[in-house]
């Protein structure tokens, strides 16, 4: 029997209902070593997916082989949502685990073909489906707005102003190579940067953790 998965997609189901509804969908658990890929960018869309276990790492696959992280999914997040509601036949990007990871696959078919069974549960998914894609829409936003800027201290800063919390340091969530992946620079170019904006005193890095400490100096970034 599948375990409960506390998770906003479910938010509104109890547990009765949950293993239920997952059973009338055929739902499934799947594990995934290190670096493989759960689906390609060629794949047709065929799973809804909610990491249970691992991190993944949501990226796009150029010809040349070079790579660009567009989002990093965390545990208990849900990803594969993003062509739901279109008509694309490809889902257009990778899905790599980065660590030994494991997915709860719920089926497509099930929310455009519900059990007469589960007809309100099938409601509140797809309302709440509808609010994490509306989440998720907001994270590639956030991407084109970095990569949109030309210089490697805007995007830096970007990315800093996207999590920055002024009680807290920023962690790390990714490496210094699947940063600069998402950042589109070179690893080398970003470590540079980093060093530099420390050195001037705009930024701290203390371990996995980095600290903004002249917020108007990075904001100065921006000005025409």
């Amino acid at each position: 029997m599948l375990e409960y998965v506390r998770n906003e997609l479910f938010q509104g189901i109890e547990e009765e209902e949950f293993e239920r509804m997952l059973q009338c969908c055929k739902a499934r658990t799947k594990v995934f070593r290190t670096n493989s890929y759960i689906f390609s960018q060629e794949s047709k869309p065929q799973y809804l997916f909610i990491l249970k276990q691992g991190k993944v790492n949501l990226l796009k696959t150029f010809p040349s082989g070079k790579r660009n992280i567009l989002y990093q999914i965390h545990e208990n997040e849900v990803f594969g949502e993003n062509f739901f509601f279109a008509s694309n036949d490809i889902y257009g990007y990778d899905a790599l685990a980065v660590e030994f990871s494991e997915v709860l696959m719920i089926p497509y078919q099930f929310v455009y073909n519900p059990c007469s069974n589960v007809c309100e549960h099938h409601k509140k998914m797809i309302y709440n489906l509808l609010n994490i894609q509306s989440k998720n829409n907001l994270k590639i936003l956030a991407k084109l707005q970095i990569i949109s800027n030309t210089t490697i201290r805007q995007k830096i800063a970007l990315w800093l102003f996207n999590q920055y919390n002024s009680h807290s340091p920023i962690p790390f969530s990714m490496n210094r190579e699947e940063l600069a992946e998402y950042l589109g620079v070179t690893r080398p170019s970003l470590s540079r940067t980093l060093m530099e904006m420390q050195k001037m005193g705009w930024i701290h890095i203390q371990g996995k953790e980095i600290s903004i400490l002249d917020l108007e100096k990075l904001e100065s970034l921006f000005d025409d």
